[in-house]
């Protein structure tokens, strides 16, 4: 199994979701009925919804691994996730553990 969620069988076609595309984040709102995931803010005009990669990787922009987040939301995560990746996540570790 890939880290894409393809199997020999059944193969993901990776770059497909290498880019965060409008007809995917069109996806995730319809999924989260165009609110905040979190808080379940409804998005329009002035709140624009923000994408969380869930599993780390930014490129990774299956549907299935995005979550829509308001601002204010995704002001707890955004930090999180402009270091994810392996030393993003060791960093976060380190800090979780040592703090700052």
């Amino acid at each position: 199994m890939s880290f894409f969620g393809g199997s020999p069988t059944n193969n993901v076609d990776k770059r497909r979701y290498e880019r965060l595309t409008l007809s995917i984040k069109q996806t995730v709102l319809e999924r989260a009925h165009y609110r905040c995931q979190k808080c379940s803010r409804k998005f329009r005009g002035d709140i624009q919804p923000h994408f969380e990669h869930i599993n780390g990787s930014l490129k990774d922009n299956r549907p299935i691994n995005l979550r829509a987040l308001c601002q204010q939301c995704f002001k707890l995560v955004e930090k999180k996730e402009n270091r994810k990746g392996m030393l993003g996540n060791m960093r976060n570790t380190f800090e979780g553990i040592f703090g700052r």
